[in-house]
């Protein structure tokens, strides 16, 4: 069999490991954080497939292309082109969506152009297109039997020529008569209307589909034009119709009607400079009028739709983008939120937060001024002022220039870059006027197909949206012209349900996706690409599932493998694991005690492995019995410490009133897409962070918070990074490098020198590398290519002075000191408490393998949450605050998960509450209250299932969680 074959590896902490992985199968690697999982899988594995796949391009394709960074390495074999899909959600642009991502929204596009059909947005009728035959069979359908003329409208203004030269010109062509209509407007429209079986079942809305339109309007006036009386009044200035022939519409004259269409159709263009399509006008002798036109147009008004290409319906080409919002589907306007963020405060107080700047000493006595002109107390809440007094200061007055008039005088000079910083602070992104959100022009959305726009169905959900397509039936013209279209849209519909995001729409932000979601997204599209022999590294794509899903995940997994794919995924589930047909556990331990390959081979063998500290955990091997912590229960009706959030509404809550107990570990659960998040991060943290008076975010919709008094603090532990500069390290940002700089100040060296604190800073100038400016490395732009990151070769990466390293404390230098893991700085500080305290809590988190300067910006999403947490646990007091911590198990090795339950514990004695979003079994066992959200996702989801102790949500038969709890601790428990 063949295999990819590594030796030789030394990236990151790996230890000259080799290893063998099977080419065609699905590969899991497991291990402890930190342990070089992802140094193995991505930096190494990945970097150098995708590296050998560029070098084997031209120079040309090259110089467009990321320039990977060679992995260390001794020697790689047999390795296929990379692609890695990782779980970090990565897009900043609003212009992304799940349509554009997933390339949902292209198919559509094309199919709308291929088989749309443009309709008057007037008289909400379909634009037709006639040929010269089609016209003659149309005319010959409404009309068989009856007389009349057929018509070319002259229009005022437009036409080849005026006056006499004109009425010459039209004699000379042999035509003799013309028509001139009575300028009332038409009496009566009759549609004759094609009425579908699920007419009574259409939305008032949706249009039928007309098969044509006939105007009835009174008889005007043929007029011989070659009389002398004509000739000398001369043509009508307004518009009149030339009659190109009269005769009998029947089915024996078809020939003749046909000659004198072509003819009428020639003449429109001919007479007319501002008509683009050939058309015609039919009249019988009833006053029964049609008209025909070679271009599709209304046959009412002669509305003519622009060319239904796939650009007509993409946001981002100007031809098809809102000219209002130019696609964004929202206009950025001031946010009275934002400038009035906390209504309590009054105008002395700075309720009107853009005047409470320095730079506004100016205004801001103008507005005293004028609030004491117009008697308007300064000491009463914003909230309180009377509403003409709140839109005078608004909206100005001849006295003063107002909020608005600040904002308008700031957009004249915002050529400076601190006025449109200072300006953005106060926008707010608001719903396009015009488009309503769709980020289309009018016309895209007056085109149909089933009596649905583009716009209906991007807002469908991936669900929805599936069960039309499957429903939809085409012609046999369009089956020919768009089957092939249609095909790709079901599939990739179709991929989109299995991975379990069928709940988001077309329109959704990518960037409002979490890191899960978008990596099942990008899964969807590999799917849909339908590549083979190509090496696939994953970033645990379990990650935000419910154990429900988890199936479904497995099943693409495989087909992508069955496709000829190998498979490389990085993970810790249960499921993943046992599915998987080859492991490599990295490990023993993290950081510099990991590197190491403890078990390399197939699935099966890998229960016997007594060196791994993964197989405990597993189901397989029934040893992780026992519940993570002893639980505490809760009697609601006479406990006293609780939060109650009444008419919780956001996205897809449904009027949700939810109570939380306090000094207790409550976790939320439910299906992807239930509302967690909306009911956590977006209601209740906002609500409760406002009440307290610490911070004014934007909060979903809810009637009122009540228990409030029984919390002092709310803090929401999330992953995003604690830094972003390469200068924020862990040891910073436990305020503990400051006691280091301290120490290393005092030494005897050091004062000889007069150096102080602040010469071991990063952050300001005075001992740190002047090259680098203490980040370790230069960055060097590239112009059209990405940014080359190469280590500072004036400090070697050091980040400091030569001079600097020379002060050494017990044998070490500073940047030594910062190359110290946890670990070692714990017995290195040995005498210094006040520095061992916040290293001895992130060792209680499982941080103990961290460098003391590792860029913070190199830290995982769950290194980041437990560095929050470890900052939390150095913190004197936990009493009476509330933690909310969004799935902190992420990216956590079970023996890690056990840690982390310990941590909540400790805060939880130490008198806080916490509340956890979580999909983990092992944390849900072993939580005192569940609140379990369902029953599924998107509209079908934001009620409450379960609520209660483990046991009562296993016992409630409609909860997804307490069935997969009762199986999971059924399995463990055997």
């Amino acid at each position: 069999m063949k295999e990819i074959h590594l030796w030789g590896v030394k990236q990151n902490n790996l230890k000259n490991i080799e290893v063998k992985i099977p080419v065609g199968q699905l590969t899991v690697i497991c291990g402890p954080s930190g342990s070089g999982k992802s140094s193995l899988a991505f930096e190494t594995l990945f970097a150098e497939g995708q590296r050998r796949f560029i070098e084997s391009m031209s120079n040309y394709a090259r110089q467009f292309l990321n320039k990977a960074p060679k992995p260390d390495i001794e020697g790689i074999n047999n390795i296929p082109p990379a692609i890695s899909i990782e779980q970090k959600n990565t897009v900043k642009s609003s212009r992304s969506t799940v349509g554009t991502t997933t390339e949902v929204i292209d198919y559509l596009r094309l199919f709308f152009e291929k088989v749309g059909t443009a309709y008057c947005p007037t008289h909400k009728i379909p634009c037709e297109k006639e040929s010269v035959t089609e016209a003659t069979d149309k005319v010959i359908k409404f009309f068989g039997g009856k007389r009349g003329y057929i018509l070319v409208e002259i229009t005022a203004e437009g036409r080849v020529s005026e006056g006499k030269k004109l009425h010459s010109l039209l004699l000379q062509d042999g035509y003799l008569r013309i028509y001139i209509p009575k300028e009332a407007k038409p009496v009566a429209a009759k549609a004759k209307v094609k009425k579908t079986a699920s007419a009574k079942t259409k939305k008032k809305d949706e249009v039928e589909e007309p098969v044509s339109t006939i105007i009835q309007e009174e008889m005007g006036t043929i007029v011989e034009i070659s009389e002398p009386a004509a000739i000398k009044k001369g043509l009508p200035k307004d518009r009149f119709f030339l009659v190109i022939d009269r005769m009998s519409f029947s089915a024996d004259e078809k020939g003749r009607i046909a000659d004198s269409l072509t003819n009428a159709y020639e003449a429109s263009i001919k007479y007319n400079t501002n008509v683009i399509s050939r058309r015609a006008t039919i009249l019988t002798t009833d006053a029964e009028k049609l008209q025909v036109s070679e271009e599709a147009s209304c046959p009412i008004c002669n509305y003519t739709p622009p060319p239904t290409t796939s650009a007509l319906f993409s946001f981002n080409s100007p031809i098809g983008a809102c000219p209002t919002c130019k696609g964004f589907g929202n206009i950025l306007d001031i946010d009275e939120k934002k400038v009035v963020p906390n209504p309590n405060l009054t105008i002395a107080s700075g309720a009107l937060h853009p005047f409470t700047m320095p730079s506004a000493a100016h205004e801001r006595r103008q507005l005293n001024a004028f609030a004491k002109k117009m008697k308007i107390d300064p000491h009463t809440p914003w909230k309180d002022l009377p509403k003409a007094e709140k839109e005078m200061i608004w909206n100005g007055h001849k006295d003063f220039f107002g909020v608005k008039g600040l904002f308008e005088y700031l957009d004249q000079i915002k050529y400076k870059m601190h006025v449109r910083v200072f300006i953005a602070r106060y926008r707010s992104p608001f719903l396009c006027p015009d488009c309503k959100g769709s980020r289309l022009r009018k016309e895209a959305l007056n085109v149909f197909i089933e009596g649905v726009n583009i716009e209906d169905l991007s807002s469908k959900t991936i669900e929805d949206l599936c069960t039309f397509f499957k429903k939809l039936q085409l012609s046999k013209y369009h089956e020919e012209v768009a089957g092939e279209v249609l095909k790709q849209i079901r599939a990739r519909l179709d991929f989109l349900v299995r991975v379990g995001v069928h709940y988001l729409n077309m329109s959704r932000e990518t960037r409002t996706l979490s890191g899960g979601e978008y990596q099942r997204l990008i899964l969807a599209n590999q799917l849909g690409m339908g590549l083979s022999q190509t090496l696939y590294v994953l970033d645990e794509p379990t990650v935000g599932l419910h154990p429900r899903d988890n199936d479904r995940l497995i099943a693409i997994l495989k087909d992508l493998k069955d496709l000829g794919n190998t498979l490389v995924i990085v993970e810790h589930d249960h499921d993943v694991i046992e599915s998987s047909e080859n492991i490599i556990e990295m490990g023993p331990g993290s950081g510099y005690l990991g590197g190491e390959v403890i078990y390399s081979g197939p699935t099966k063998k890998f229960y016997d492995s007594t060196k791994s500290v993964t197989v405990p955990y597993l189901k397989s091997s029934h040893q992780h019995k026992e519940p993570l912590r002893p639980i505490r229960p809760v009697d609601l009706n006479n406990y006293k410490f609780k939060i109650e959030l009444k008419g919780a509404k956001g996205h897809n809550l449904k009027d949700l009133d939810v109570i939380f107990p306090l000094n207790r570990l409550v976790v939320i659960t439910g299906v992807s897409g239930s509302g967690k998040s909306t009911l956590i991060s977006k209601t209740l943290y906002p609500a409760l962070a406002r009440a307290l008076d610490l911070e004014y975010l934007p909060v979903q919709e809810y009637k009122k918070v009540e228990g409030v008094e029984n919390i002092k603090n709310v803090l929401l532990i999330d992953q995003s990074a604690i830094g972003k500069s390469a200068r924020s390290s862990p040891i910073t940002y436990l305020k503990a490098f400051d006691l280091i700089r301290n120490i290393m100040a005092s030494v005897d060296e050091s004062k000889v020198r007069g150096y102080t604190p602040g010469t071991f800073s990063l952050n300001v100038d005075g001992g740190r590398c002047p090259s680098c400016k203490g980040t370790g490395y230069e960055e060097i732009d590239m112009q059209f290519m990405d940014n080359v990151i190469i280590p500072c070769d004036v400090c070697d990466g050091k980040k400091y002075r030569p001079e600097i390293l020379e002060i050494r404390y017990k044998d070490k230098n500073v940047h030594e000191i910062l190359s110290m893991t946890v670990q070692e700085a714990m017995g290195f500080f040995v005498a210094h408490p006040n520095i061992r305290k916040p290293l001895s809590v992130l060792k209680e988190v499982g941080l103990d393998y961290l460098q003391l300067g590792q860029p913070a910006n190199s830290l995982s999403g769950g290194e980041s949450q437990r560095l929050k947490i470890a900052k939390e646990l150095s913190n004197v007091s936990q009493k009476a605050t509330l933690y909310i911590l969004d799935e902190p198990t992420t990216g956590l090795h079970f023996r890690e998960v056990d840690l982390l339950m310990k941590v909540l514990n400790k805060l939880i004695e130490a008198g806080g509450s916490v509340i956890v979003v979580e999909h983990n079994q092992d944390v849900i066992r072993g939580a005192d209250y569940i609140i379990d959200l369902g029953p599924e996702a998107g509209k079908k989801g934001g009620t409450l299932v379960a609520q209660g102790t483990p046991d009562e949500v296993m016992r409630e038969k409609k909860s997804l969680t307490g069935q997969y709890l009762k199986r999971y601790l059924a399995e463990n428990t055997k």
